[in-house]
């Protein structure tokens, strides 16, 4: 039995997972179903995602529903909102989807890029800002978004990944500032390169130093939601490499939010 990884007074009683079928996102489903919080599930594949349901309830006897859905569709975020619609969510996860890496930006195809921006980027927004603002009115609530350590810097042959992905993560550190003192939680994260079924549909038996489980970097974001800001894995591998980046990462934040106080005033 796993225990309590968060606080479903906290950040329940309901909570949406969004790109939440396998790999990470099944690893947060666990984690949050463990913690006695009920889910909404989201995902593009119908039959994996009602399998995880089926386990979830099992296991956790939490209440869990699922909406089948691409993430890129125009009106993603109006459908689960609809999906959500009477339920007090207090967590929303997003684990938008990887984009393929391998060729270069002028080489994609635009439907390709735009499909990605809009998963990773306009879909996220809106997500935030449409289940974001009955949290901040609850006094209490939280948002994990999942990025990439591609989105720390330009990265060749993933432009349009590593551009969208630079926008969760700073979308994530913005709104923790601007969050912060209203009882809702907010982090981003740098993610690793992960042990996930997506990866290995696209790397086979390939051998990757370094390589973390994808159940130790969703609890490692849960339990570290409370603090938030954001969480850096960094390209040297060492855990002392990725605390410095974290730490540098958060000081800029906070440095910028006292010269906006300044000019914006609040």
């Amino acid at each position: 039995m796993i225990d309590a990884v968060l606080d479903r007074e906290r950040y329940g009683p309901w909570a949406i997972i969004a790109g939440g079928s396998d790999g990470t996102g099944a690893c947060f489903a666990e984690d949050v179903a463990a913690s006695g919080i009920n889910l909404l599930l989201i995902a593009r594949r119908p039959e994996p995602l009602e399998a995880l349901a089926a386990q979830l309830r099992a296991r956790h006897d939490v209440e869990v529903r699922t909406l089948s859905l691409d993430l890129d569709a125009p009106d993603a975020v109006a459908r689960m909102a609809r999906a959500a619609a009477g339920l007090e969510v207090g967590l929303y996860i997003s684990n938008a989807g990887a984009g393929q890496g391998g060729t270069t930006f002028l080489d994609m195809e635009w439907a390709t890029i735009q499909g990605l921006i809009t998963r990773n980027v306009l879909t996220v927004a809106e997500a935030c800002h449409v289940f974001g603002k009955p949290m901040r009115a609850r006094g209490r609530g939280g948002i994990v978004l999942m990025g990439s350590g591609a989105g720390l810097g330009g990265q060749k042959l993933v432009a349009a990944y590593s551009g969208a992905k630079a926008f969760t993560l700073n979308l994530a550190e913005s709104l923790w500032s601007e969050l912060r003192g209203s009882g809702v939680d907010v982090i981003g994260i740098a993610a690793p390169i992960m042990e996930t079924p997506t990866l290995r549909a696209a790397l086979g038996d390939m051998v990757i130093p370094g390589i973390l489980a994808a159940a130790d970097v969703a609890r490692a974001a849960l339990r570290q939601l409370p603090d938030g800001c954001s969480t850096v894995y960094s390209l040297e591998g060492t855990k002392a490499a990725s605390a410095a980046q974290t730490a540098a990462r958060r000081a800029r934040v906070l440095a910028v939010e006292k010269i906006a106080a300044g000019l914006f005033g609040g």
